[in-house]
């Protein structure tokens, strides 16, 4: 595990960085989403954003805007960066700047409990449950 006081930073990802953000993604979930999945989210008006450890990408947020909803589709965090705090800083940092936005919303399995756990202290609220998630 790294320490979080390596010199970390947040910015908007781009169809550049799919190539990390495809790396990162079959590292840390068992049904990763496919390299042209990745770039066509990305072509097609999803965000990114990126959080960087001394300039190499330890975990994202990728969400997609619709009107005044965002669904937040993946939150991805190295395993050696885990439980150190990323992922709320990236969900903190993706609210506030979210102006005009009335729900987001995201999915998480029911077994991942670290998650759950992050987004309940985040503010969100389990509204209901999909069957074989």
């Amino acid at each position: 595990m790294h320490e979080i006081d390596e010199h970390i930073s947040l910015r908007a990802g781009s169809i550049e960085d799919i190539e990390a953000v495809y790396s990162l993604n079959k590292a840390v979930f068992s049904e990763c989403w496919s390299r042209a999945s990745l770039y066509s989210s990305i072509e097609s008006g999803y965000d990114l954003l990126l959080c960087e450890a001394n300039g190499m990408l330890v975990a994202y947020l990728l969400s997609l805007s619709i009107l005044d909803e965002v669904q937040i589709m993946q939150i991805a965090v190295s395993n050696d960066y885990r439980r150190q705090g990323l992922a709320s800083r990236m969900t903190n940092s993706f609210i506030s700047s979210a102006t005009d936005i009335a729900t987001i919303t995201l999915e998480v399995r029911l077994s991942n409990q670290a998650a759950r756990a992050c987004y309940a202290h985040l503010g969100f609220e389990e509204v209901g449950y999909r069957k074989n998630y």
